[in-house]
């Protein structure tokens, strides 16, 4: 039984590194809860046994209370990870390897989308500064994903001027190209994962992709 605990401002790089952690698991074996779940949801579904012995992963995100798993199942095959938005005390919580993402590592994916919807090159330049500070393809990929699905249809809890920006970035957009887009990405996402596209090839295509 592995316990983590990951929390700090630096959301988009914890989440990132969450993103990692999934990847080491199959994704039936995947249990995400969130602020809401009682610490008796939690523990139940820790003390499952699944029927072939797989390693299973279960996050909590922002706990509502502080809570004890029991030691007699130290030999369980699985990672129980405390996800915050914030820094918290860890000593409420012993025994989890505490991982702290400060607000000052944090680098923002938004720069980079803007200048994807704007057509914009920089869009390269914000894409080596993400490589930098150790973003792969994958979640890159993700959050493009997620621009062409606010492109599609505005979150319904967008603030206002969120709206008022998508609604300029649509101006360059039709349907059909959004639609377009988001296929081209699905290929690249999948050649990407069956070893046909280098990570370098990937990312050049996501971005020339938005300027053609």
């Amino acid at each position: 039984m592995k316990l983590l605990l990951l929390h700090g401002p630096a959301i988009e790089t914890s989440r990132r590194k969450l993103q990692e952690l999934k990847k080491q698991f199959n994704l039936d074996s995947v249990v995400v809860f969130d602020s809401e779940a009682s610490a008796g949801q939690v523990v139940a579904d820790f003390l499952t046994v699944p029927m072939f012995s797989e390693k299973r992963l279960i996050i909590w995100e922002n706990p509502s209370e502080v809570f004890t798993l029991p030691t007699t199942n130290d030999q369980l095959p699985a990672t129980m990870v405390l996800w915050f938005d914030r820094e918290v005390d860890v000593k409420k919580w012993p025994g989890y390897e505490p991982l702290f993402f400060p607000e000052a590592k944090e680098v923002s994916v938004f720069p980079f989308l803007d200048f994807l919807a704007a057509k914009d090159q920089k869009a390269f330049l914000e894409m080596e500064k993400f490589k930098k500070a150790g973003f792969d393809i994958h979640y890159l990929l993700t959050m493009a994903f997620y621009l062409l699905r606010s492109l599609a249809v505005t979150p319904k809890n967008a603030p206002d001027f969120v709206r008022k920006k998508l609604a300029r970035q649509r101006t360059r957009f039709s349907m059909e190209d959004v639609k377009n887009l988001y296929k081209d990405l699905l290929e690249i996402d999948f050649k990407i994962k069956s070893g046909l596209l280098e990570q370098s090839q990937a990312e050049f295509l996501l971005v020339n992709k938005f300027l053609k």
